[in-house]
């Protein structure tokens, strides 16, 4: 897990995040790794990124899996705070 210091606005597919509990918009920021298990002998195990926003006012945190559609981030942030 790497935690990015600082606050962040965060766009989820071009849309702002807002928190679903007290609609704050500015989030902490942080990466999570996960590794998949396959039970299926002979099948390698998988990791999957996701990119944690924990919400500084209520603590709310959502998880989204990075990706790009031509070419583009389907996650931005842009540091607002320390």
């Amino acid at each position: 897990m790497v935690r990015r210091r600082g606050i962040y606005e965060v766009n989820v597919i071009g849309k702002p995040l807002v928190c679903l509990f007290c609609e704050e918009t500015r989030f902490r920021h942080r990466e999570v790794y996960v590794k998949l298990t396959n039970h299926e002998p002979g099948v390698q195990k998988k990791k999957l990124t996701l990119q944690s926003f924990s919400c500084i006012t209520c603590a709310h945190e959502m998880k989204f899996e990075e990706r790009e559609l031509n070419g583009v981030s389907t996650i931005e942030y842009v540091q607002v705070g320390d």
